[in-house]
């Protein structure tokens, strides 16, 4: 679709470092024999989403930019405690495992994001910010019953604690294989070293 309409799929979000994703990548290779079925994200691409774009012409993405960089420096650094995992809606009927994230600063941070990029014409997000790593999809809900009683185990499990110190525009790129995901521009927050 990028091609035929020369839009880019855009999105902003805390990327991880590298001991985050090596913990993701233990809790997914523990949970996939219990979903064989399942989607499983590719762990270098598990990212923290504050706030999805959809598909933008490029000639938006100079403005888009400015307006990040100044949101970036109204905040400083944030600690994440990534915490936990569930599923989307819920256990009973799973669509998407994920691991959750903590942090007092991070809704602030998302908030100003998404209330900028709202003053650029994206539509406001309806549902609650809900701070999470998305680690698989399901297309069919059956069958997983002995993951959802395996995920038990994580639910309250300390997976990783790190300050992040930007975020970025990533753009997405939807392939057969998977998504590729690449930074566009990162946005150092205030006071970052």
């Amino acid at each position: 679709m990028e091609e035929e309409t020369g839009k880019k799929r855009l999105f902003v979000a805390v990327p991880l470092p590298d001991a985050a994703h090596r913990a993701i990548q233990k809790l997914q290779n523990e949970m996939k024999r219990f979903a064989r079925d399942a989607k499983w994200v590719n762990t270098t691409g598990v990212h923290l989403t504050l706030k999805f774009l959809g598909y933008v012409e490029p000639e938006r993405i100079g403005l888009i930019c400015g307006t990040l960089q100044t949101s970036a420096e109204h905040h400083g650094p944030v600690a994440l405690h990534v915490r936990g995992a569930g599923f989307f809606p819920n256990p009973r009927r799973p669509a998407v495992f994920w691991a959750g994230v903590e942090s007092e600063r991070l809704p602030l941070l998302q908030k100003d994001v998404e209330e900028r990029m709202a003053s650029l014409g994206f539509e406001k997000e309806n549902r609650p910010f809900s701070p999470h790593l998305t680690l698989a999809r399901f297309r069919d809900p059956h069958g997983l019953l002995p993951l959802t009683h395996e995920a038990e185990k994580w639910k309250d499990f300390s997976f990783h604690q790190f300050t992040a110190d930007q975020f970025c525009l990533f753009e997405s790129i939807l392939r057969r294989s998977g998504a590729e995901y690449h930074v566009v521009q990162s946005f150092k927050l205030a006071g970052a070293q």
